[in-house]
């Protein structure tokens, strides 16, 4: 809940590690299956990402995708259509989105 008021965000303090199999695992071990739907990091030019949780290791679908109406949309043009500021990207399966601040990564989880 330090992250987000959802309890439903983990923030790495970088990208570039692979995470999705041991947070899984640590999950069920911890009795917390299903309970994560976000990553948020930096990437490596200090750019913000927000990358959804699969529902397995192996599995190209999310546990909660980012909007339908994101994906595929980029820079001013996404801005306007989600309201808000300093978005760069959604990807067009909506499992990965960017945003130049923390501020504005944590918006797009909301």
């Amino acid at each position: 809940r330090s992250v987000h008021p959802s309890g439903q965000v983990l923030e790495f303090k970088q990208g570039g590690v692979p995470w999705k199999e041991h947070l899984l695992q640590l999950e069920v071990e911890q009795g917390l299956e299903g309970q994560l739907y976000y990553v948020i990091y930096t990437d490596q030019s200090g750019k913000w990402r927000v990358q959804c949780v699969p529902v397995s290791s192996t599995a190209f679908q999310n546990r909660l995708s980012l909007p339908e109406n994101w994906r595929g949309v980029r820079d001013a043009e996404l801005e306007k259509l989600s309201g808000i500021s300093g978005c760069i990207f959604v990807h067009a399966s909506g499992f990965i989105g960017g945003n130049e601040t923390r501020e504005g990564v944590m918006q797009m989880v909301d």
